[in-house]
């Protein structure tokens, strides 16, 4: 619902086509074999039995009349001719059984979930693309073609559809009329719903909300524009703004398990962004048109905020100071690399540390700010603080130092201001859109029920997993998929028995997290217990008409739960998202993997086919318990403690093998974005790591299902297919997707992960077993001799 979210976050998949020119034909000869099945015999019979005389060959014939005998004659030749071509029918009908059998189809699915698939599956193809060519294309092409990036978004794509489809059902939920027997929270949230939907109220009450605000933080309600402005206390005005509004100023504030002991919990603290992207900021000349944009939309807000003809000088004051802020931070690159080292220390020792040339930055009321009205008092000299970037929190305080108090509380201000004024009137959030339809190519808003059912659902997440649960899932549906998911962890672990690259001992270890790994599926049990969920929503309450002040509550408890949690032991059970979440998750400090029942949908999952539920969501699987095997994942152990575990060779050949996959993703060049874009193959190594691995595991987890299972069903319309071809189907079509080339270019130069495409073609190209499905002829596009291979 802020600003940011809307208007920054969304900066934030050789066999040859077999010749077949109708699809007439093909059903025609598919009619053919079903009755050469219902009666295998029949068709030959007769020819040769003894008892038709029109069966005698040329020299047997009757040496009587010459006219019959011209008769008999041109009868055997009709005969034979005849035979000649039952016979050959005969070929050709168990030759196209062999083709219908070849993976041991039994029988043709006609569940509505095949059928539906099937359609899918179908319409989603492009046959006239090579599948050792480009994949993807032969796999999307049609989804593409038929799926436009609608109106109102930047991006279109398999999880965009799903989380479409999961909006509509909340909405539906939300919209519905209170029972007498619904559950408060289930209540709350839509009380939520129906406040954040009444903009009436919101227009009423304007600007007031935030003026209460501003003072409580100790910021003035009015821009400072004078050339002299009062001292701030700038350190609590952060803590306070972290409190109030759990927005980070300057540094990045949140309490987490001890990287190093999980069990106890810290404070953690690292470099944080300002408004806009540093990847822009620090590339004014590659991206000189969104500067500009950002720039001409900070003015016009403040315009709003009666900054009159001072409005482009503060634009540019903010724009110049966000650089340097850019300047100063590590980045992605660096942050991943081995050298990127944390730090724990007390904060007496952190101030020490961050004061060496100037003091700028006062920790300890910094925290008091944090922490005020809470359980936890702050001891600077035993409490301590993981500290994940030291250089920008040393350089942080020089910065301060050298830039004119004035610019510093204009930026303060600033950061507050843009982002909370979207709760309110609308007019900013058309300022929002005006900027997101020039940097990303927004054509429509987005419908306030939309942005409505989201915020809910962020707020009441568990809540509303209770209620759709109910209605779109099921206990039978969570044990199947744990069934998939306990196949991938046992193709995992015989895959780590077969590795050359790992020592005896490494490989042991391996095993040990693997099996250590927390396993999540659907949604947390304990939300079917009324007495647990009204007491994870203890202390919550909407304000009905009032959606800014709600906000602020909602927040003061979800900030003070996760404070208070510093004194509190680490819940290792415990979910990272809600069950209406359409994505899936790995956490490195939980050793946790985590399938919502959100994605647990089609094209994911339920497919009817299990090898396109395991090429789909199987390889989802796959990718996320690879994450703990990642060049991040890897760090940690079986507890989620930071640790080395690994050999110096293992990991020597560890480096070698992600150096390959690093070049091999690097070389993705995007030409339609022009200036030179490429996949970065460093930042998006660790989502490659596990596309690979994923893949792999779900091939290997799908044979072992199919060695329990030989029944094996065809889909309609695409019998001429093996199961392992549409497994690699399945995979490749839940990544068909559309972007803009504004939202592309964020994706590519903020995101983690390569770009769909990119996905699907290095994935299965690094891939024997795909070159073996699709009989891609060696050094084809698909299928290069060398591949990059770890897991």
């Amino acid at each position: 619902m802020s600003l940011r979210a809307d208007v920054i976050a969304v900066a934030k998949r050789e066999r040859r086509n077999r010749e077949v020119d109708d699809d007439g034909e093909k059903v025609e000869e598919e009619r053919k074999m079903r009755y050469k099945v219902n009666d295998p015999e029949n068709n030959g019979r007769g020819v040769d039995d003894g008892n038709n005389k029109n069966s005698e060959l040329p020299w047997q014939c009757n040496h009587g009349d010459e006219k019959s005998s011209r008769k008999e004659t041109r009868l055997v030749i009709i005969v034979v001719l005849l035979t000649i071509t039952v016979i050959t029918l005969i070929v050709t009908l168990t030759l196209q059984m062999i083709v219908f059998y070849k993976e041991e189809y039994k029988e043709m699915c006609q569940s509505e979930e095949c059928i539906k698939t099937a359609a899918r599956v179908l319409e989603a193809m492009n046959k006239s693309v090579d599948p050792c060519d480009d994949f993807y294309r032969f796999a999307c092409d049609g989804w593409v073609a038929k799926h436009p990036i609608p109106q109102s978004q930047v991006s279109w794509d398999q999880l965009s559809l799903l989380r479409e489809y999961l909006l509509q059902d909340l909405r539906i939920l939300l919209e519905m009329p209170d029972e007498e027997d619904d559950l408060r929270p289930v209540k709350l949230a839509r009380a939520l719903y129906k406040t954040c939907m009444d903009t009436a109220s919101i227009e009423t009450l304007g600007l007031e909300p935030i003026f209460e605000v501003f003072e409580k933080i100790g910021l003035p309600a009015d821009p400072p524009l004078q050339v002299k402005v009062p001292s701030l206390d700038l350190s609590q005005i952060a803590g306070r703004t972290r409190r109030i509004l759990g927005l980070n100023l300057l540094v990045n504030f949140y309490i987490s398990e001890d990287i190093r002991d999980t069990t106890r919990n810290r404070i953690m603290t690292e470099q944080v962004s300002p408004a806009f992207s540093e990847r822009y900021l620090l590339d004014p000349q590659r991206f000189q048109s969104e500067l500009g944009e950002y720039k001409k939309y900070i003015k016009a807000m403040m315009e709003f905020a009666g900054a009159g003809n001072r409005s482009t000088s503060f634009a540019d004051e903010i724009l110049e100071f966000s650089t340097k802020i850019a300047k100063i931070m590590d980045t992605p690159e660096e942050r991943r690399s081995v050298h990127h080292f944390f730090h724990d220390v007390t904060i007496d020792e952190l101030q020490q540390l961050t004061d060496l040339r100037v003091q700028q930055w006062n920790w300890t009321r910094y925290l008091n700010g944090i922490f005020e009205n809470t359980n936890v008092t702050i001891n600077t000299e035993s409490d301590k603080v993981i500290v994940m970037d030291l250089h920008y929190l040393q350089k942080l305080p020089q910065l301060l130092a050298i830039t004119p108090p004035a610019t510093i509380a204009r930026f303060i201000w600033w950061s507050v201001y843009s982002a909370i004024t979207p709760l309110t009137l609308q007019k900013f959030r058309d300022l929002g859109f005006q900027f997101s339809q020039k940097v990303f190519g927004l054509k429509e808003k987005t419908p306030r029920w939309k942005g409505c059912t989201g915020n809910v659902n962020a707020n009441f997440g568990m809540a509303l997993s209770y209620v759709y649960a109910q209605k779109h899932f099921n206990e039978q549906e969570r044990e199947k998929a744990l069934e998939m998911l306990m196949d991938i962890r046992a193709a995992f672990d015989a895959m780590v028995k077969e590795l050359d690259w790992m020592d005896a001992d490494t490989r042991l270890r391996a095993h040990k997290k693997l099996y250590a790994m927390r396993p999540f599926v659907g949604f947390p049990e304990w939300i079917t217990n009324p007495e647990k969920l009204n007491k994870f929503y203890e202390g919550v309450e909407v304000i009905q008409g009032k959606l800014f002040e709600t906000f602020l509550k909602l927040t003061d408890v979800g900030v003070k739960k996760n404070l208070n949690n510093l004194r509190e032991k680490p819940d290792k059970n415990r979910w990272i998202s809600t069950g209406t979440t359409v994505n899936a998750f790995y956490s490195a400090i939980l050793n946790s993997v985590t399938f919502p029942a959100g994605i647990l949908h089609p094209p994911f999952y339920g497919n009817g086919i299990e090898s396109i539920n395991y090429g789909a969501m199987g390889a989802i699987m796959g990718h996320e318990l690879t994450h703990g095997f990642d060049d991040q994942g890897r760090r940690y152990d079986e507890n989620g403690n930071l640790r080395q575990w690994w050999s110096d060779e293992t990991l020597q050949h560890y480096h070698e093998k992600v150096e390959c996959i690093i070049k091999q993703y690097s070389s993705y060049h995007l030409p339609e974005l022009g200036n030179n874009f490429t996949v970065n193959g460093i930042t998006t190594q660790g989502e490659n790591i596990a596309d690979n691995g994923g893949i792999r595991e779900a091939y290997r987890a799908y044979q072992r299902l199919k060695a329990r299972n030989s029944h094996q069903q065809a889909l309609p319309g695409l019998s001429e297919y093996t199961h392992e071809q549409l497994f690699f189907l399945g995979f490749a079509q839940v990544w068909c997707g559309n972007y803009t080339n504004g939202a592309l270019k964020s994706k590519l130069i903020e995101g983690v992960h390569a770009p769909n495409h990119y996905r699907v073609i290095g994935t299965l190209s690094n891939n024997a077993e795909f070159a073996n499905a699709w009989k891609c002829s060696t050094n084809s596009r698909m299928n290069p001799e060398h591949k990059c291979i770890l897991w």
